[in-house]
């Protein structure tokens, strides 16, 4: 079906592209400590990107058996669409990579609700007052790119998330406690959810304070991601093609501390972007971004390689309903050798940011931030003395990436972030 429908869109342009997602999920979701709904769902898509008179087209549709109207809606937008600034890439060898996981397959729904519910246990064991919600949740997908320059991919990917939350609403005191895990592979990932949520569950019963000012500061690897945000966005392609990029003209320039290594690497092992081709079938690769502090390369898909002269990095993402564009996929921060519990042995007076309420207010391009603490701890003569509340922490992530102290000796996937925790000379603080 995929090679007639290419076949009659090459009747209409000069070149031609199919992206087929064919995907099953099955999920079960836990509230207020019980179980409340399993669900499973099949969903298949097909996007059709062409090239007319110079000009990108574009349609998708969830109807495979009616190509037709597919076919004249990418022709009829063409005339509306970009001038294209690529060709479409020919065949090409391809890594192996891992990104499926035969035994996540055979997981049943039933194991699923028993390791969800031995985590809700192994809460309330503990704290019976707690409340708690969560998801178990499982992936199978089959990727396919066809195009009229003789490319012709298809892969399986699979994908399993865990996750955890845990709340308690006092008169005064609201406290939520967030964990979870995701990859590629089946783990059960149960007790050490639960226990990572106790963890902190305890670390909260006392209570810390700490007064306004500037104050040294370690973001665990659940925080990081929001001191990368503006690093991410100052990356991209897109975002240089338009000149409003803060790392324009960096390139081979110091931007972050000389401690921080960051690579964009979708051959990592059984990481949630790992893939063997990006959306537009280009071999995946390892990308250096940062090495030693110093600004190594920006992101591309085809046309915003095109636009800016230069070749793609194999980062075009997207959708069976969506144009390729630009993005990272496994962002990676090379750890460093001190333990977390060195770090808080450091600190005279500080506080750790492990949940912030929200991305904050700021302009996050430039690299500002202002967010309320939404699960933070006092930190004094090197012991974490408690929670710390109704705390704003403010700052620019670039200055802060280039006022590291040390980077952890352990990592975490924090979504499609890999990341140990940093600790930072400062951050401003104001209660």
């Amino acid at each position: 079906m995929m090679k007639e429908i290419l076949e009659m869109a090459a009747a209409y342009a000069e070149e031609a592209e199919l992206y087929r997602v064919r995907s099953k999920s099955s999920e079960v979701i836990f509230e207020a400590n019980r179980l409340k709904s399993i669900d499973s769902s099949f969903e298949e898509g097909i996007g059709l990107r062409i090239i007319k008179q110079g000009k990108i087209g574009f349609s998708s549709s969830t109807d495979l058996g009616q190509p037709r109207p597919l076919v004249k809606a990418a022709s009829d937008s063409a005339q509306f669409g970009q001038k294209a600034h690529f060709h479409l890439p020919s065949a090409d060898s391809t890594s192996s990579v891992e990104c499926y996981d035969d035994s996540l397959i055979s997981l049943s729904l039933e194991q699923m609700v028993r390791e969800g519910r031995k985590a809700i246990d192994l809460i309330l064991k503990e704290a019976p007052f707690l409340h708690c919600e969560g998801e178990v949740a499982k992936i199978e997908a089959e990727i396919s790119i066809l195009n009229t320059n003789g490319l012709s991919h298809s892969y399986k990917r699979t994908s399993y998330t865990f996750s955890l939350g845990a709340f308690l609403a006092e008169e005064g005191n609201f406290l939520g406690i967030g964990e979870g895990e995701a990859s590629v592979k089946y783990h059960d990932w149960s007790s050490s959810v639960a226990q990572r949520i106790l963890e902190a569950f305890r670390l909260t019963r006392k209570k810390g304070s700490i007064s306004p000012g500037k104050h040294p500061v370690i973001f665990t690897s659940k925080a990081v991601p929001l001191l990368l945000q503006s690093l991410k966005q100052g990356i991209n392609g897109k975002v240089l093609q338009k000149k409003i990029s803060p790392l324009l003209g960096k390139i081979g320039k110091p931007v972050v501390s000389s401690f921080i290594d960051i690579f964009d690497d979708a051959l990592f092992p059984f990481a949630l972007a790992t893939s063997p081709v990006d959306g537009e079938g280009i071999p995946s690769r390892r990308t250096p971004i940062i090495e030693e502090g110093v600004l190594k390369n920006f992101i591309y898909d085809l046309q915003t390689a095109g636009l800016m002269d230069t070749e793609t990095t194999s980062n075009g993402a997207r959708g069976y309903g969506s144009l390729p564009s630009p993005a990272t996929s496994n962002f990676i921060v090379k750890e460093g050798k001190v333990p977390l519990q060195e770090m808080v042995k450091d600190i005279k007076e500080g506080i750790i940011v492990d949940q912030v309420i929200g991305s904050g207010q700021g302009n996050v391009l430039m690299g500002e931030f202002s967010v309320n603490l939404d699960l933070g701890y006092k930190v004094e003569n090197g012991k974490i003395k408690g929670r710390v509340k109704d705390v704003m922490v403010s700052g620019n992530s670039y200055t802060m990436l280039n006022n590291v102290l040390a980077l952890g000796s352990e990592s975490r996937f924090i979504g499609t972030t890999r990341t140990p925790p940093i600790y930072f000379k400062e951050i401003n603080v104001a209660g």
